[in-house]
C-alpha cells in the first residue's frame, strides 16, 4: 500500500495538533452533551495485546478510538500511532499490505511501542488471516492493536482464534463490548450535579456498586437507597428521556438540542442492521417477519415454533438461527427458562426483548407504523402504561446482563449463563432470575401504581429477591421494593 494512503487517515503524522480537525473529535467537542464510555478505563494500551471492541452500530466506537488517539498524541511520537477505516480495504491481502507497509516504515525510524487502531475490521473478508500472520511475527514486540467491528459474530469468533489467546500473558480480558450508556451513565451525563449525590454512596465505583446491587436483588434494601429515594422524581424525568433515546449519543444530542429525533436517525439504524444481515447472506424479509412477531410478544414467553407459524417461516431452525444472529448483533436479548431446582431449559419457551429502547422504537415504527413519524410513534407508545411497562422490563433485563458482566468480566462472558426467567407448574412467573454459583435471586418488574400480594407469588418461589416498581419503596419481609429509576443506579 502506498504510504500516502496511510497519511490521509493519519494527519497527525505531519502535525499532532491536526487530530483536532478530525470529524469525530469535532462532533464530540461541539456536542451539547458528551459521553466518554467507562470502557475506556479498561483498555490498557501499554501492553502487547489485541483488543476487540464490538457493539451496535453508531454507539461511538470510532469516537472512542479518536479520543484515545488524541490522548496518546500528548506523550507519544505521532508516527507510532496509526488509524485506518477498514471498510476501504477490499480483502485480507490489502490489510496485510497495509500492516507490512506501516510496520516497515515506522520500524526504520524507532523501536518504540506502536499503536494500531483498525476500525470496522469486520468489513474485510478473512481479515483474521492477516492479523494472525502479523501477530505471529510481531505480537510481542511493543505492539498494541485495537480492532472494532459491528458485525459482532465475526469479530468475536475470529479474535478468539488468534494465536496464543492474545492478551492472556498480559492477564487482561481483551474482548470488549461497547453498548449504549447505562441509565446511571445517562444520569451522570445529563445531570452531573444530581449524580454527585449518588457518588456520595460510592455507586460510581464498580466494587461498591456491585456489593450493593447483590444486596438489593437478594431482598435487602441498601442503606444508600433510603437516602437516594428522595431523588426519584428527578430520576423519573431522566428515565423518560432514556426510554426515548436509549442512551445512544446521536439520538441524545439531537433530543437535547431540539426535543425531538429526526426520522433519518431511526432510518440509519434500520439500514445498518439490515446491511449487516445482508453481509452474511441473510434475507431482510425473513428478518422483518421474525422481528415483527417478536415486537408483539415483548415480555411474554413463547416458542420459536409459534414465531415460525405466525411469521410463515419454513422451518423452526431458521427462526432459531436468525434470533441467534440478532442476539449477537445486540438487537435482541434472549432470556431462557430456569426451573426452581436450578435446571436451565434452553429448549423451553423463551422471553425475547429488544435490547435498547431507541432500537426498539426504530424497529417498531418501521414494522408497525411505517407511515408515521418515528419520534411521534415513540412518544405515543410511551403514553400507554401497558406498553411502557414492557419497555421498562426490557431495560431492566439489559441492565441485569450488564450487572452479570460486572461480576464476570471475562472474554467468555455470556449473559444467558446468568440471567433467566422462571415459571412454575401453576403458572407463577418471575420476570428475571439472576443466578451465579453463589446465589439465586428473583427480580420482578411491576411498573404499576400499587404492589399487592399477588405480585409476589412467583418471586416467593425463588426464596427472596427484589420487586422493581413504579413508585413504591418498601422493605417487605425478604423482599425489597424499589422504584425502577433508583434500581437502575445500582448497575
Amino acid at each position: 500500500m502506498d504510504l500516502l494512503e496511510l497519511r490521509k487517515q493519519n494527519p497527525w503524522w505531519e502535525n499532532r495538533a491536526r487530530i483536532e480537525e478530525d470529524t469525530k473529535i469535532r462532533d464530540y467537542e461541539n456536542a451539547l452533551v458528551k459521553w466518554t464510555p467507562r470502557l475506556k478505563k479498561y483498555l490498557f494500551l501499554d501492553k502487547n495485546v489485541v483488543y476487540s471492541i464490538r457493539g451496535p452500530r453508531q454507539v461511538g466506537k470510532t469516537t472512542l478510538l479518536k479520543i484515545m488517539i488524541r490522548e496518546l498524541l500528548q506523550q507519544n511520537n505521532p508516527l507510532n500511532i496509526i488509524y485506518f477505516a477498514c471498510d476501504l480495504l477490499k480483502d485480507n491481502l490489502a490489510l496485510k499490505d497495509l500492516l507490512d507497509t506501516y510496520l516497515n516504515w515506522v520500524r526504520s525510524q524507532n523501536q518504540e511501542r506502536i499503536y494500531i487502531f483498525l476500525d470496522e475490521i469486520s468489513a474485510v473478508n478473512d481479515w483474521q488471516k492477516a492479523i494472525k500472520q502479523f501477530i505471529d511475527l510481531n505480537g510481542n514486540h511493543n505492539v498494541t492493536l485495537v480492532l472494532t467491528g459491528s458485525h459482532t459474530l465475526d469479530i468475536k469468533n475470529s479474535t478468539e482464534r488468534l494465536p496464543g489467546r492474545v492478551g492472556e500473558k498480559e492477564h487482561v480480558p481483551t474482548h470488549k463490548i461497547l453498548l449504549p450508556m447505562k441509565f446511571a451513565e445517562y444520569v451522570q451525563m445529563r445531570a452531573p450535579e444530581l449524580y454527585k449525590q449518588v457518588q456520595e454512596f460510592k455507586l460510581e465505583l464498580a466494587e461498591d456498586r456491585t456489593k450493593q446491587f447483590l444486596e438489593l436483588i437478594q431482598g435487602n434494601m441498601p442503606a444508600s437507597a433510603n437516602n437516594l429515594v428522595r431523588l426519584v422524581p428527578e430520576l423519573d424525568l431522566l428515565l423518560e428521556e432514556y426510554l426515548l433515546t436509549g442512551g445512544i449519543m446521536v439520538a441524545v444530542n439531537e433530543y437535547v438540542k431540539s426535543q425531538r429525533i429526526s426520522s433519518q436517525i431511526y432510518d440509519l439504524y434500520i439500514r445498518q442492521i439490515m446491511g449487516d444481515l445482508s453481509r452474511i447472506n441473510r434475507e431482510e424479509k425473513t428478518a422483518k417477519r421474525i422481528l415483527a412477531s417478536v415486537l408483539k410478544r415483548i415480555g411474554s414467553a413463547y416458542s420459536w415454533n409459534s414465531i415460525r407459524k405466525e411469521a410463515d417461516i419454513p422451518t423452526q431452525p431458521t427462526v432459531d438461527q436468525y434470533a441467534g444472529i440478532l442476539d449477537n448483533m445486540f438487537v435482541l436479548n434472549i432470556v431462557y427458562k430456569i426451573e426452581l431446582d436450578g435446571t436451565v431449559k434452553p429448549a423451553s419457551d423463551k422471553k425475547v426483548y429488544i435490547l435498547n429502547p431507541f432500537i426498539f422504537h426504530a424497529l417498531n415504527s418501521w414494522l408497525v407504523n411505517p407511515a408515521k413519524d418515528p419520534f411521534e410513534c415513540s412518544k405515543e407508545y410511551l403514553l400507554s402504561s401497558e406498553e411502557k411497562s414492557k419497555l421498562i422490563e426490557a431495560v431492566v433485563g439489559d441492565h441485569l446482563n450488564r450487572a452479570a458482566h460486572n461480576l464476570r468480566p471475562t472474554d467468555t462472558f455470556d449473559p444467558s449463563n446468568f440471567v433467566f426467567y422462571s415459571k412454575t407448574n401453576k403458572g407463577y412467573e418471575t420476570d428475571f432470575v439472576f443466578k451465579t454459583d453463589k446465589l439465586r435471586a428473583g427480580i420482578e418488574v411491576k411498573y404499576q401504581n400499587t404492589i399487592n400480594s399477588e405480585d409476589f407469588r412467583g418471586i416467593m418461589k425463588i426464596g427472596g429477591g427484589c420487586v422493581v416498581s413504579k413508585k413504591t419503596f418498601e422493605q417487605k419481609d425478604r423482599f425489597a421494593i424499589i422504584p425502577v429509576s433508583l434500581f437502575l443506579l445500582y448497575v
